[in-house]
């Protein structure tokens, strides 16, 4: 159903679902009604003052979105629970114009950015002179000496040591948890051809690494990324050949958020991402 919708947020990617703690996945549940489906959880940890399940946007083509939110509110009023439907894009927003129900822009920190992938992939025009430089110093310092190839089974444990190496000293103990969960689960999913990864190394050392995902609606997420910054140019040189490998053909490349942290949000304006990811939620 994912694939008949243009829905280019993160939350339907099943690494996303099934990596963070947040959305239970194991107690997930899912229902079909007509040309919609629908998926609710209890969020760990809570998601604000939502005191029972939290439903993603029904999975459907635009034309039945307001039918199949109003279907949720319908449900979850006979049962007298309070529930959120979260993360509407500003499609669906725009689809329950009239409807009368309340929407409201969640935590702007979580909006998610989005990319052209001809722009990740050639970087070209005055725009990215700055990162095309960064790429070729990368490539002329490190030429003969570095290596960009895909993943396999034999770099878990390098990949692994190379995260938590980066995590060392920072201060979201609950995040770096997720995050590492996340990577394990997706060096895993990509034996499934779920998901791809590559690995940056240098003098025969993993140096970095990039895990990604595409969606049935054919947007690629971007899920981890991480490089030692002694290498000069590395993150910029792994975003560009990840992107070359992976990205011919898709629609969009989702980055992800910035979660308000001010160096991250910089890094990905960077980018100069065409469109940003809103989240709108309605209580119930």
């Amino acid at each position: 159903m994912l694939a008949l919708t243009s829905y280019e947020g993160s939350e339907f990617s099943e690494l996303y679902r099934r990596g963070w703690h947040f959305y239970d996945y194991s107690h997930m549940q899912w229902a079909k009604c007509g040309e919609s489906i629908f998926i609710r959880f209890k969020p760990k940890g809570g998601f604000g003052d939502c005191e029972n399940f939290v439903y993603l946007p029904p999975l459907t083509k635009i034309e039945n979105v307001r039918a199949a939110v109003e279907q949720v509110v319908a449900f979850v009023k006979e049962r007298g629970e309070h529930a959120c439907i979260m993360a509407l894009p500003q499609e669906y927003v725009d689809a329950l114009s009239g409807s009368g129900l309340d929407t409201e822009n969640s935590n702007p920190d979580f909006e998610e950015y989005l990319y052209s992938p001809a722009d990740l992939i050639t970087l070209a025009g005055k725009k990215f002179h700055g990162k095309r430089n960064h790429v070729a110093r990368f490539c002329k310092t490190y030429e003969g000496r570095y290596v960009f190839r895909p993943y396999t089974a034999a770099d878990k444990q390098g990949l692994l040591d190379l995260y938590a190496k980066w995590s060392e000293g920072k201060e979201d103990e609950g995040t770096l948890m997720d995050e590492f969960h996340l990577l394990a689960l997706g060096l895993q999913m990509t034996h499934e051809g779920k998901t791809f990864a590559d690995v940056m190394e240098i003098d025969g050392e993993i140096v970095g690494f990039a895990l990604g995902e595409i969606t049935a609606s054919n947007v690629a997420i971007v899920h981890i990324e991480k490089g030692e910054t002694r290498f000069d140019g590395i993150y910029a040189a792994i975003n560009k050949m990840f992107a070359e490998r992976h990205y011919q053909g898709v629609r969009l490349v989702n980055r992800q958020e910035d979660m308000g942290l001010e160096g991250l949000r910089k890094s990905k304006l960077s980018y100069r991402p065409v469109k940003m990811v809103k989240k709108y939620v309605i209580r119930i």
